[in-house]
């Protein structure tokens, strides 16, 4: 194992006795929370500055570049914590955007934030008008992401932005059998799914309805969302309704280490007693305990016809 801090590794230099990396598909970055023993005083001498580059590596697993965010000594043991975005991700900016490409943003907000850019099936729409309000040129991406059916996540030095069911029609990276070495939780709410989503802002709306129908509840977003075209709305209104429905038929499990695995990925699942969820799965996070040798992965089932 290592423990690179500023390109050096320390791992047999401290005695570790906690080490979790949790990845995440979106909304969250991702995060390495590492608790050890400093018998040697390395870490106290060097007592790395906030923003220090972080990674660990377990063989195949590793955290790629992440950021220190904070360092707790408590009881004789330090626990240090790093972020997979950097600390300019925090800062609140306002901006107005007119006559700009989905793409344009993204290269922009990357390189504001010392990141690389990389797309994955996102379309790259125009939009006439875009604020950013007081907001984190993170939050204000990934809102928009969202309302075009897309996701964003920060990985190994990249802003990553991906088109959901552009992943969701990927083969599958592996197939994975959940047996008596298993231990899993699935959950079905798919009776509380949304038949259609409204944007209306002035003049301009637009509805999207579930293509497989059903539910007669309708999604209108609480909070204002300017649009400048009915088509538009409506294309928001999709990335709405995906968002909504997306996540209602979920689970984890939890095996022995599993490096292999990585959120905003598919996996084939096979689970001889609860074989009705047996198929394609995306998987919306990971977390892997590097001291117990053990791997949660949480995943949803694949959304129909949107």
């Amino acid at each position: 194992m290592k423990l690179i801090v500023n390109g050096v590794d320390i791992f047999d230099k401290v005695s570790v006795r906690y080490c979790v990396h949790e990845m995440y598909a979106e909304k969250r970055s991702d995060t390495l929370t590492v608790r050890f023993n400093d018998p040697t005083g390395v870490w106290s001498k060097w007592n790395p500055a906030q923003g220090a580059e972080v990674s660990f590596e377990n063989g195949a697993s590793r955290t790629g570049k992440m950021f220190l965010y904070s360092t707790k000594p408590e009881n004789g043991c330090f626990t240090v914590r790093a972020m997979s975005m950097p600390q300019s991700g925090l800062i609140r900016r306002s901006k107005s955007w007119a006559g700009v490409h989905f793409l344009q943003i993204a290269n922009e907000i990357a390189g504001r934030n010392s990141l690389e850019f990389e797309n994955y099936g996102c379309a790259d729409q125009l939009y006439n008008y875009l604020a950013q309000s007081n907001e984190s040129d993170f939050s204000f991406f990934y809102r928009l992401c969202m309302l075009e059916g897309c996701q964003m996540l920060v990985f190994d030095g990249k802003l990553v932005a991906y088109n959901e069911a552009y992943i969701e029609g990927q083969p599958p990276a592996a197939t994975l059998e959940i047996g008596d070495d298993g231990v899993f939780s699935y959950e079905d709410r798919t009776q509380f799914a949304y038949g259609a989503a409204t944007v209306a802002s002035g003049s301009f709306s637009g509805t999207y309805k579930a293509p497989s129908g059903g539910s007669d509840r309708v999604l209108k977003p609480e909070t204002g969302i300017k649009v400048t075209s009915n088509a538009e709305a409506l294309r928001f209104a999709r990335g709405l309704l995906r968002n909504a429905n997306k996540g209602l038929a979920c689970g984890s499990f939890t095996r022995e280490l599993m490096p292999g695995y990585a959120a905003a990925s598919v996996i084939r699942l096979k689970t001889a007693k609860a074989e009705a969820w047996n198929g394609t799965v995306f998987v919306t996070g990971v977390r892997h305990d590097h001291v117990k040798n053990k791997t949660t992965v949480f995943f949803r089932k694949l959304p129909e016809g949107c």
